[in-house]
């Protein structure tokens, strides 16, 4: 009975290992020859991987720049984060104040202002970058301002980005939360309310 189920095994394994064999081994080969790069196809449906496009390398570009700006923002450091600027950068805060911001200087103002009144993170999330006809980019997100305590105010901005020197930096900010966060902020927050 054991020498029968044996045999038995013996002939299904025969003819599986042949064929894996049939199978794996030209994959293998292939992918040999393609070291250091992602598979084409995900394995089980034959569907093509998603390959990065422009827009990846454009919000790449974006996000890092913002990060930046959120490190410097986070050690406490405004004229760091006015120097991702360009020097005569437009800073354009809708709400929840109308505000307008030109050069480095005011922009610095502007998030000496935040640090004070307790705001101590910023996290950004790139959705959207474009390059325009002139070279620019157009940047599109959300983000948050994290203020001591815990609470998270959340927004949505808009950028456009130029080459300076050779480093892209934001020419032009235009942001939008719902609530406010500097003492300037919430005394025109309740104008009339």
């Amino acid at each position: 009975m054991i020498s029968n189920g044996i045999a038995r095994a013996k002939r299904l394994l025969i003819p599986v290992v042949a064929t894996s064999a049939l199978v794996v081994w030209p994959a293998a080969a292939q992918q040999a020859g393609r070291r250091g790069q992602l598979p084409v196809a995900y394995p089980q449906s034959g569907q093509a991987y998603p390959q990065p496009t422009a827009q990846d390398n454009l919000r790449a570009i974006a996000t890092t720049l913002n990060a930046r700006r959120a490190e410097l923002f986070r050690k406490d450091d405004p004229a760091g984060v006015a120097s991702v600027y360009t020097p005569d950068a437009t800073y354009v805060e809708l709400l929840p104040q109308l505000a307008v911001m030109e050069g480095r200087a005011d922009i610095q103002r502007h998030f000496q202002d935040l640090l004070e009144a307790g705001a101590g993170r910023l996290a950004f999330t790139v959705t959207d970058a474009k390059v325009t006809p002139n070279g620019a980019m157009e940047v599109g997100g959300d983000y948050s301002v994290a203020l001591r305590g815990g609470k998270k105010i959340a927004g949505h901005f808009f950028q456009i980005l130029r080459q300076d020197g050779g480093t892209w930096k934001i020419a032009m900010h235009i942001f939008a939360r719902p609530e406010p966060v500097t003492a300037v902020e919430a005394r025109q927050y309740n104008i009339g309310g």
